[in-house]
């Protein structure tokens, strides 16, 4: 290799090791939406009111009861409801997209599947208020997710 290449590959490198340092604390959360009305409109006729509480357990396929921690990512994810709320049964599963912010998790679903095979437009944020989100716990890191299996959910009309 030639002498003069040498520093010039070690600053490219450290360049390019920054600039992934730098994307990869990038804050992920989303910006707030408010739910369309017809979802706000078919919610009120299934008894689903804003402020209105229940728990679920964070991913529907992973075994293990509400003691139980899992490990989680960001992403979709797929829960089940171990309470009823309004007219969504226990057992419904909600779908919705989960990431993490400076340590609080948060995920927002807008998907019901009912186990009777009926689906219906939902919004409900993880977490025991709106905004929503819970606290990570010690074993956390950058790409994985330590957390409860069951947590609380609650029932919103504007993701914040």
């Amino acid at each position: 290799m030639q002498p003069f290449l040498k520093p010039c590959l070690i600053a490219a490198s450290t360049l390019a090791l920054s600039a992934c340092v730098v994307i990869g604390k990038e804050k992920t959360s989303a910006p707030p939406l408010t739910c369309a009305p017809e979802s706000v409109e078919l919610m009120k006729k299934l008894g689903l009111e804003p402020g209105q509480q229940g728990t679920l357990h964070l991913e529907a396929s992973q075994p293990g009861g509400p003691n139980d921690y899992g490990v989680y990512r960001q992403g979709r994810v797929t829960s089940r409801l171990e309470s009823a709320v309004g007219g969504l049964p226990a057992g419904t599963l909600v779908e919705g997209v989960l990431w993490m912010d400076t340590g609080k998790v948060q995920v927002r679903y807008t998907q019901a599947s009912l186990p009777d095979g009926q689906s219906y437009p939902v919004c409900l944020v993880l977490g025991s208020s709106a905004p929503g989100g819970v606290y990570a716990e010690a074993g956390t890191t950058a790409t994985a997710i330590t957390l409860p299996k069951s947590l609380p959910f609650t029932v919103v009309t504007q993701f914040e």
